[in-house]
């Protein structure tokens, strides 16, 4: 862990991991290990969950390329350890081979103690940009996580190299 960083510093950080700039096991340093992560009504914990959709969000999303850009960072007045991020998802889109298409990534905020994320709230129409319009319904969402943890299980059974349960087992 980097001693000294300032809040925004720190989501900053996890951005450039999210976008590839900078190694996964960086996200290891930046997130609590059991960190919350709350999606609407849904609430999910630990650092090995974060690593799964940031793979789902990158390689089976409609978008190729992925990438935050143009983030705007700020604390909350009254609270300083809370973040808010917003900025634009830019990429291609897998089906149509398009160029530079782009939309805004909604907001997210974040709660730091100790130079760590501890608490993530953000919303499932942050990601229509990544997997559609229909990720927002409860039914399409709960079925895409079905798919996800027989997408992960065949993964583990096949053995097959995943960088992120590498670094998250670590």
């Amino acid at each position: 862990m980097i001693e000294g960083r300032s809040p925004s510093d720190t989501i900053l950080a996890l951005v450039r991991v999210i976008n590839g700039d900078a190694p996964y096991g960086a996200a290891s340093e930046i997130l609590d290990p059991m960190v919350k992560i709350h999606m609407d009504s849904a609430e999910y914990c630990g650092i090995d969950v974060w690593f799964k959709w940031i793979h789902l969000i990158r390689n089976c999303g409609r978008v190729s390329d992925l990438r935050i850009t143009g983030c705007q960072v700020r604390c909350d007045a009254q609270e300083p350890s809370l973040v808010y991020l917003s900025g634009r998802w830019t990429g291609t889109i897998r089906s149509r081979r398009a160029t530079g298409v782009s939309a805004n990534s909604g907001e997210a905020r974040y709660l730091i103690r100790d130079g760590r994320i501890k608490e993530i709230w953000t919303h499932k129409s942050n990601y229509e940009f990544i997997f559609g319009r229909w990720i927002r319904y409860a039914i399409c969402y709960n079925l895409f996580l079905g798919w996800a943890a027989l997408y992960f299980a065949f993964r583990s059974l096949r053995n097959k190299d995943d960088p992120y349960a590498r670094i998250s087992a670590t």
